[in-house]
């Protein structure tokens, strides 16, 4: 007999928290890097202004300088990502005012300039992005992305800029789609750590012996096997999206049903799981089948089935 099943209420309640803290904690950070980047980018402007090569970008200085004021200003509850992203391109820009101050005599260097500066603000904000991965494969997923940086960046110092905002465009979307499914991932597996903790003791406060769990080489689950001294047992598997599923051995004869209705009982309370109706096949008592209903499902119920 089988059944899985966990409330689509108690998993996403948790799962919102943990996305709040998470992106509470990101965006403090950012912050902080806004802040640092904005007193980078004042002391580059004083130093042209001092060498008197700001006169010939004065211009530019001012776009950048009135970035600088909006990202200053800008709450960590505000569109700070936006912020952080400008500044990194305003601090690119300015770096290399000092060598080009002369070079703004017509539109095709400044056209060139502004497409230099981009890249180079791609590649920093690709850099910072890596930094707050926490799994290898989306870090190798940005490494392909800073490499591809690269090579456009060589190709825009030869002068070659056609479509290059939609380059640059794509590669930043995709650095995004990679950041979000690391926290999504980090998010779950915090989860299925939580369930797996919880019924570890649910289990032992059950009686059952509880072996280590181990991870499934087919599916990525986690497998948990509690037995009792009778050599019954429960076998768990918590998915990597935090779904749960069991089966029951052993639970076959009928002077065995008060004792699984205690473990279903029991885990009814801790995981908020209505069970029932369960149908037992007294007539085929070497095999009892599972028929079930997954969670999160949009409701806390499951059915198991005999045949």
């Amino acid at each position: 007999m089988s059944s899985q099943g966990m409330t689509q209420a108690q998993l996403e309640a948790r799962r919102r928290e943990l996305e709040r803290q998470q992106e509470e904690a990101r965006r403090k950070k950012i912050k902080l890097q806004v802040s640092a980047l904005a007193q980078a980018v004042e002391r580059q402007q004083r130093q042209l202004a001092e060498s008197g090569t700001g006169a010939w970008v004065q211009e530019e200085i001012s776009e950048i300088m009135a970035v600088v004021k909006q990202a200053k200003n800008t709450p960590a509850s505000g569109d700070i990502d936006t912020m952080f992203e400008q500044l990194n391109i305003q601090q690119a820009k300015i770096s290399t005012l000092g060598g080009t101050s002369n070079l703004r005599q017509d539109a095709l260097q400044r056209e060139q300039w502004m497409a230099e500066s981009a890249v180079i603000g791609l590649k920093l904000e690709l850099e910072a992005r890596l930094e707050d991965l926490e799994h290898n494969d989306s870090m190798e997923e940005v490494g392909v992305l800073l490499r591809t940086t690269e090579d456009l960046s060589n190709i825009v110092q030869k002068g070659q800029i056609t479509k290059l905002q939609e380059q640059v465009a794509e590669i930043r979307q995709s650095a995004l789609q990679i950041h979000e499914q690391d926290m999504k991932q980090s998010v779950d597996e915090t989860l299925r750590r939580e369930i797996i903790t919880a019924l570890m003791k649910t289990m032992r406060d059950l009686g059952f012996a509880v072996g280590k769990p181990t991870i499934d080489k087919e599916t990525g689950g986690v497998i948990m096997i509690g037995t009792l001294p009778s050599n019954r047992s429960i076998r768990f598997e918590i998915d990597l999206n935090g779904q749960m599923e069991f089966d029951m051995n052993g639970f076959m004869e009928r002077k065995c049903a008060d004792h699984l209705d205690e473990v279903l009982g029991v885990l009814e309370a801790n995981f908020s799981i209505a069970t029932g109706p369960v149908q037992h096949n007294w007539k085929n008592p070497d095999k009892i089948s599972k028929g079930s209903k997954g969670f999160p499902s949009g409701g806390n119920t499951r059915t198991m089935g005999g045949n």
